[in-house]
Parts: structure tokens; C-alpha cells; sequence
């Protein structure tokens, strides 16, 4: 089973490359979807070390039906991420599932404060590390038949592609630099560059920071998509239509998930059911054709599970519980369009409803198993410019927090970005 199905990958991935070479123009046009800064003293913050581009060709595999897109993407991202403390590192076990008087292994302060190996000049272990990472996602797209709301448009879509991901966990920067925001000591080795315990031994509920800490996952996906809603030519006209998506993602180990001494890094299966649903309210247009003021009204729902033992932790659900049934509504307004075309407003307004169920990943025994509540209400203003400018900021209350002993409470975030496409 397993040599069928990596044959039945390689041949269908290898047919658009045998297309495009066998048609007249051999070239490949490119996008830069994203760029992204360094960290701390790795770039001092401003120069753009990480980005996502990447090299697409529409051609005909099938005679009679739509145009075909084989695309390769590239992303590359530097940044911190920190040791998550709300999980047994052996068991996998969360914090929430302890009983009275159950004590665990959890990385934080709690465990090494009085350790003056793991402390730094504050009397506190940071617990932040560098994690530069790198992805490459190979795919093949064919759709079919005409999407009845939009000329030119295909009505039903299928992708298959394969998506394959190094990461590396180092010590933070900060490490490195002297003088204040230096760190006194590492995270993962002692003062000898030997790895400190608990890193010298296998770590079940967090595979990425076995051993070396060198992390290479593959997946392969499939992704069946209905589209029946209206072409917007920019983001600021009303959308309206509906919209469902299956996604079906395999990460085996042994789809090369299992190639370096650390053991197996990705064992998962994954299936993803979403539905949308668009209505256009009103809309008024300038002279020119350009938007004045619209506004819709948009509902979708969400359903996924993930299986398997091992699950990588670019895929690990939302508090690690299999199951996520998620209903979102939300109102849309966009204001007018000003300067140019991609010059314009809009505000959102979101109420998010998300129930958790299932058992706990990358837990050992499979013992610990959860149903939980999430709901939050969000607000969106962003400000867009000549298409690569974005001023946003973000307004939300989390007012039903979960399995977590949180209080509700009120949260912001604003927000400068540049998007460049060529």
C-alpha cells in the first residue's frame, strides 16, 4: 500500500512538469506573497530575512476542461517561539488533567527556580528560542466545469500536493549578544555544550525538540473545493456566494518522516470539512465605477479530527484535543475606494463559536479526553494602500475561554505591514 501510493504521488506530480515541457514556453511566473523581519539582534528587526514566493504555469493537461496550475512555493521564517508549559513533556499529559496533589514534568519557572543553572540575571529561566524554519509546497490544481456566478470561473477544483518542512530549535539570539537583553545561559545545553536534562532523552509530547532538534516533517494533501460565489475583481466589493471545502492530509512516517537519529517526527492523518456562505447586503458605486460603500454578511462552519500518535507542531490542533467544530458570523463593510483601486477601508465584525472534543495528541496512554467551549467576539479595521501598505488593528473579547481557569477579558493588537506581489 505504502509503494502504491508514493508511485501514484510521483506520477501525478511528474505530469505537469512533462506538460510544460512539452509546450512552447517554458517559464514559470513568480509572486512574493509575504516578507517577514528578524528577531532581536538577527537582522535588529528591520532588514526582511523571511519571505514566501514562489513559481507557478497554468497549461492544458485535459483536453476540453479548464487550464491546470502546477505551482512550487518557497517560505522561509525566522523568528522566536517559546517552550510551552502546559504539557508533560514525557506523557504528553496537559496541566488541566491533573488531580489535586498530581504534580508532573513541565517545563517553567516552577520546576527551575531554585536551579541557579537555569536562571538568569532576573532570577528567571527564559524560556524563548530561536526557530528558523524553511517549507517547500509542490502542487497540481485542475478544475472543472463553469462556476455559474463567475465567467471563466471553475465550479468544482481538485489539488493534490506535497508539502515538505525543516525546522531547526537553536538557542535565542539574545544569547549571543553582551551588555543588557543578553542572556546569561542557554536553554537547551549546560555551561559545558553538553544538552541539559531534560533534552538529553527523548521528549514524547514534544518530538520537534528531540536530540539535535533538527526537524524534517513531509505531508502529502488532497483538496476537494465547490465553488458556486461571485469573481471580485479587488477586495473591496461585496462578496456573495457559497463555498465547500474537504481537505484530506497524510503525514506518515513513512512518507520520509522518519529520516533523522531523533526518530519518528510526523505519524498524522488529518480530514478538514468547510462551508461558507455569502450575502451581499447593499452596495453603492461612484461615477467611475470604483466602490462607495457595500456591506455583506458572511457564515461558515468548520470540522476537522486529527489522527495518529505522532503529530508535528505545525499541525497540532487547538489545545491539542482531536476534534474542532467551529461556527463563525460575521459583517463585512468596506468603505470607498480612493487614489486607486487597492486604496480603501473596511471594517469586520466576527462572533466566533468553537467546541473541542476528543482525545489529547501526542499523549502517550490516550487516557485524557475533553469537551470545551471557546467563544469570542472580534473587530477588524484595516486601512489599505496602493495594494502593499496595510494599517490594521484588531479589538476582541474572549468572553467563554475554554478547559482553562481564565477569567474573560479584553485584548488589541495593531499593526504596520507591507504585502508585495510582482
Amino acid at each position: 500500500m505504502k509503494r502504491i501510493a508514493l508511485t501514484f504521488l510521483i506520477i501525478f506530480l511528474a505530469m505537469p512538469l512533462m506538460a510544460i515541457f512539452n509546450s512552447e514556453s517554458y517559464s514559470l511566473d513568480a509572486d512574493i506573497s509575504g516578507v517577514s523581519t528578524g528577531v532581536k539582534g538577527f537582522g535588529w528587526e528591520l532588514f526582511p530575512l523571511g519571505t514566501k514566493f514562489g513559481f507557478e504555469k497554468d497549461f492544458e493537461m485535459l483536453k476540453g476542461e479548464h487550464e491546470a496550475e502546477f505551482k512550487i512555493e518557497f517560505e522561509f521564517t525566522f523568528n522566536n517561539r517559546e517552550l510551552s508549559e502546559d504539557y508533560d513533556y514525557l506523557t504528553g499529559r496537559p496541566r488541566w488533567a491533573l488531580r489535586p496533589g498530581e504534580t508532573g514534568n513541565f517545563f517553567g519557572p516552577d520546576k527551575w527556580r531554585n536551579d541557579t543553572d537555569w536562571n538568569n540575571a532576573d532570577g528567571e529561566r527564559s524560556l524563548a528560542y530561536f526557530n528558523p524554519r524553511a517549507s517547500i509546497n509542490l502542487y497540481l490544481e485542475q478544475g472543472f466545469w463553469e462556476n455559474p456566478l463567475d465567467e471563466g470561473g471553475t465550479l468544482f477544483d481538485i489539488k493534490l500536493g506535497l508539502n515538505s518542512r525543516f525546522a531547526m530549535s537553536l538557542e535565542e539570539v539574545s544569547y549571543s549578544l553582551r551588555g543588557p537583553g543578553g542572556l546569561d545561559s542557554p536553554v537547551f545545553v549546560n555551561a559545558d555544550g553538553d544538552r541539559r536534562k531534560p533534552f538529553d532523552s527523548e521528549l514524547p509530547a514534544y518530538p520537534w525538540l528531540n536530540g539535535s532538534r533538527n526537524v524534517l516533517t513531509n505531508y502529502i494533501y488532497l483538496d476537494l473545493s465547490l465553488n458556486m460565489d461571485r469573481d471580485t475583481p479587488t477586495d473591496a466589493e461585496a462578496e456573495e456566494g457559497l463555498g465547500v471545502d474537504f481537505l484530506f492530509e497524510a503525514g506518515p512516517h513513512w512518507l520520509l518522516n522518519n529520516m533523522t537519529p531523533e526518530g519518528i517526527q510526523s505519524d498524522y492523518y488529518r480530514m478538514e470539512l468547510y462551508a461558507e456562505q455569502k450575502m451581499e447586503l447593499f452596495a453603492v458605486y461612484q461615477d467611475n465605477g470604483w466602490n462607495w460603500l457595500n456591506m455583506y454578511i458572511g457564515h461558515s462552519n468548520t470540522l476537522r479530527y486529527t489522527f495518529g500518535s505522532v503529530v508535528p507542531e505545525n499541525k497540532l490542533p487547538t489545545d491539542r484535543l482531536r476534534g474542532v467544530f467551529q461556527d463563525r458570523i460575521w459583517i463585512h463593510f468596506n468603505g470607498p475606494q480612493f487614489m486607486a483601486g487597492d486604496c480603501f477601508t473596511f471594517i469586520e465584525l466576527n462572533l466566533y463559536n468553537t467546541l473541542l472534543f476528543g482525545s489529547v495528541v501526542n499523549e502517550g496512554s490516550g487516557r485524557t479526553n475533553a469537551v470545551e467551549l471557546q467563544s469570542s467576539f472580534s473587530t477588524k479595521f484595516q486601512l489599505r494602500l496602493f495594494g502593499f501598505i496595510r494599517l490594521e488593528y484588531q479589538l476582541g473579547y474572549d468572553f467563554i475561554r475554554g478547559i482553562w481557569p481564565d477569567k474573560p477579558e479584553w485584548w488589541q493588537n495593531a499593526a504596520l505591514s507591507f504585502y508585495v506581489s510582482l
